[in-house]
């Protein structure tokens, strides 16, 4: 068949896909960020918008309707209605925990953005609203402390009698709130921010950042938020592979939230990459918005044109990345360090994550926020039939990382602190042992490992040098699982059973040490079949495994606290891991080729592209014509 009919056929797919999955689509294009950023303001202006609306989800919809003057008077309405509703009911908008933070963000960027263009009565109200805000609060999250912290600096700068919920007047506000926002945001460009490659999350972080940086009047307050905003941008470009966006993020909601795969139309940072990045002539986004989580209530506050824009060589410089490549990166939280590695190949991008504390923070290490909302495994593909093209290693972890916890985190949430992983290329190995004693209620141990059924087209499995491994064609690469202990399929109603997905689980429910490898390939002419059968191809990526990969297990390995696994793989390189305890400091427990691997913890980033050392403000791009160095204090 032809090629362009093929993919005639499958656009015609997935349209029908996505409309009969999530309702009516729109295909947002552009070949560059301005034309991709109009595309979606475009989108936004004649999207279907539930009435009687939440002001954190659809007032920025109705924002861009005044910015671009498009259908204002009805947009103008319903802010003023839904203003209105809030303000005569306090107590329920109080209560409603994130909401303040993402309202008074998203109501002070849209007043500033469109003042100019508002009636009177809009601003008026607005004011109104605003004045309802706690903007000197502690003991919230970084985005959420921050929306509320920089939307209450510009309040007091923008009305100089303002007063906030507290009785704090414009003069404590800007005085107390400007201390602390350059306290945490300088550190963005010297440690990296801590939600950097957050799924959810570091959008968000962008939304106050461009906010400050296009309307503060305080000049150090307004370059510090550019320079941050500049270099949360630079670092997305590492991860973002034409339409696939893989990291390890510090923060992620689940497992659909791990799907940053090019069809995917439900994970914020696909798109918000894409906005930055392209990589794909067109990417799908839902025509209708309810009150939930949709891309343009958060990518408007990127897409806008004004002052404030990418770096202009940040394009050019993602063009000219050359596959495969691989890259580490770092965040540092102060208590502990995310060490990343990544590799980057045509179709696919694998990568892990080695987490660790400060020396005076390794006491009670397990029991930190660090491991409840991070993935320490990612790998993601280039699907052209499904969004489910993520796969993942997952242990069962609590809700709260706490004492005495016993109820379980959502399924691919978070990670379990005692699961070590190393990667490095096409490859990576795993271990883990969870002692009885962990938040002193047994319950939190079990791997589970989700296959989805849409996004492999083929599987088999094929017993392999004593053990069974799970080989997976997606259609543009190949992967192999396998894990020395015995191990079966979920039950469908099980605990860890995942709609569309079949979870591999060990057989012994109540096994708490265990290990287990994973190999990536291409589809290399040494597998491609002339017809591309995908058995075929399967067959021959497994005769590779069977004829070249070796795992080897310490003799010590179900009894040691520091057993060894060793893993030669496909291309001849061994890995090896020695699995060592959350409160242990790393000491030479990773191995390649018997050399001892120092995890990341000197370079915010490393590539042939870009590198920038930790507490450095300078970033180094290595483009085509030559290397740029951005200071960004």
């Amino acid at each position: 068949m032809d090629n362009c009919l093929l993919r005639i056929i499958i656009t015609i797919f997935l349209y029908i896909s996505c409309v009969s999955s999530f309702g009516k689509v729109v295909a947002l294009s552009g070949s560059t960020y301005q034309e991709r950023a109009e595309s979606l303001i475009d989108q936004m202006i004649n999207a279907d918008l539930k009435q009687g609306g939440d002001i954190k989800y659809t007032s920025p919809f109705y924002f861009a309707r005044i910015l671009k003057n498009e259908r204002k008077d009805d947009a103008v309405k319903n802010l003023l209605e839904m203003y209105d509703k809030v303000m005569k009911h306090p107590d329920e908008f109080y209560g409603s925990g994130s909401n303040m933070d993402f309202c008074a963000h998203a109501t002070m960027h849209g007043y500033l953005l469109t003042k100019e263009v508002m009636p009177d009565t809009l601003r008026k109200t607005i004011r109104s609203f605003m004045s309802m805000g706690k903007y000197i609060r502690k003991n919230v999250t970084l985005n959420m402390s921050m929306m509320q912290e920089c939307s209450g600096y510009l309040c007091a700068q923008e009305w100089p009698d303002f007063i906030d919920a507290d009785g704090n007047d414009a003069v404590k506000l800007k005085e107390t709130l400007k201390k602390h926002i350059l306290q945490t945001i300088r550190p963005f460009i010297t440690m990296n921010c801590p939600e950097a490659d957050a799924f959810t999350y570091i959008g968000t972080n962008l939304q106050y950042l461009r906010m400050l940086a296009e309307f503060c009047d305080d000049e150090e307050l307004r370059h510090c938020a550019e320079n941050a905003y500049q270099h949360i941008i630079a670092q997305m470009l590492l991860p973002w592979n034409k339409g696939l966006y893989c990291a390890n993020p510090p923060r992620s909601k689940g497992w659909a939230n791990l799907q940053t795969g090019n069809r995917d139309s439900h994970v914020q940072i696909g798109q918000l990459a894409w906005l930055f990045y392209g990589g794909q002539n067109e990417r799908f986004i839902e025509a209708s918005v309810g009150n939930s989580d949709n891309f343009g209530c958060f990518n408007f506050w990127m897409s806008y044109q004004r002052d404030i824009t990418p770096m202009p060589f940040l394009d050019s410089l993602n063009q000219q990345k050359q596959y495969p490549y691989s890259f580490e990166a770092l965040r540092m939280e102060g208590k502990y360090r995310y060490s990343r590695y990544t590799y980057q190949s045509d179709n696919y991008g694998l990568s892990t994550q080695h987490i660790e504390a400060e020396p005076q923070y390794l006491k009670n290490f397990q029991y930190t926020y660090a491991f409840k909302e991070t993935r320490n495994l990612h790998l993601v593909w280039q699907s052209e039939v499904s969004p489910n093209s993520v796969f993942s290693v997952c242990h069962d972890n609590p809700e709260r990382p706490q004492r005495h916890q016993t109820r379980s985190n959502k399924l691919g949430y978070g990670e379990n602190p005692y699961h070590r992983v190393f990667g490095r290329g096409k490859s990576a190995i795993g271990a883990y042992i969870v002692p009885k004693n962990y938040m002193d209620k047994p319950v939190f141990y079990r791997m589970y490992v989700p296959f989805t059924r849409k996004g492999i087209l083929k599987r088999i499995i094929k017993k392999i040098g004593g053990y069974e491994w799970v080989i997976c064609h997606t259609g543009t690469m190949m992967f192999a699982f396998t894990t020395p202990e015995e191990w079966t399929w979920e039950k469908r109603d099980g605990k860890f059973a995942i709609a569309g997905h079949d979870v591999l689980v060990l057989s012994d429910a109540d096994c708490r040490r265990g290990a287990w490898i994973l190999e990536t390939t291409e589809i290399t002419d040494e597998y491609r079949d002339e017809n591309r059968n995908l058995s075929k191809e399967l067959n021959s990526f497994a005769e590779a495994l069977k004829d070249k990969a070796r795992v080897e297990l310490s003799d010590d390995y179900a009894e040691s606290d520091k057993p060894i696994i060793t893993y030669r793989n496909i291309d001849g390189d061994v890995l090896q891991l020695q699995y060592f305890s959350p409160e242990t400091p790393y000491e030479n427990y990773y191995r390649m080729n018997e050399t001892n691997i120092q995890p990341n913890f000197t370079h915010i980033s490393k590539s042939p592209y870009m590198e920038q050392t930790a507490g450095n403000h300078i970033v180094t791009f290595h483009l085509e014509n030559g290397v740029q160095e951005v200071d960004l204090e």
